[in-house]
């Protein structure tokens, strides 16, 4: 990710919270190659991410819309999380995913998850893609789309 990108994007967000009256220390993920995350720490977190982080991920699309305005629509991929709110919600989705894979497995039946965002069906994917024995697939259209961790007689 470039650096000029990063520059911008923070403050695009710093003056966004400014105007919705919010202070937040602004970071970088960098431990993700293939995604840049932007962390927001935050006193007031629990407005910020509201009810199921509906609140953050209205933030996101906001933000998204101003750095598409801003740069077009080469801009870099990126996501928001306030106070890892999203973080701990990827690392519990694994972990229910890879305990899912293990009932799968010892059941010999497939798990259906809820339907997911794309974003989080591909963390159940990538979670469980060097699992032996199980393979995963995404079923169902639109809203309803969601992973199912199916039992691998190869």
């Amino acid at each position: 990710m470039n650096n000029e990108f990063k520059e911008t994007l923070e403050v695009i967000v710093k003056e966004t919270l400014l105007k919705m009256d919010f202070e937040g220390e602004i970071s970088f993920d960098s431990d993700q190659q293939d995604l840049l995350i932007l962390k927001i720490k935050s006193e007031e977190a629990g407005l910020l991410i509201g009810k199921g982080g509906e609140t953050m991920a209205a933030l996101q699309h906001l933000i998204r819309a101003i750095v598409s305005k801003k740069i077009g629509a080469s801009a870099p991929n990126f996501i928001i999380d306030v106070n890892d709110y999203r973080y701990n919600q990827i690392e519990s989705l694994r972990e229910r995913a890879q305990a899912l894979a293990k009932e799968a497995i010892l059941e010999g039946r497939s798990k259906i998850l809820e339907p997911m965002s794309s974003y989080e069906r591909r963390i159940v994917h990538l979670a469980l893609r060097d699992v032996r024995g199980i393979k995963t697939e995404s079923e169902g259209e639109g809203l309803l789309r969601r992973v199912v961790i199916k039992p691998d007689a190869s």
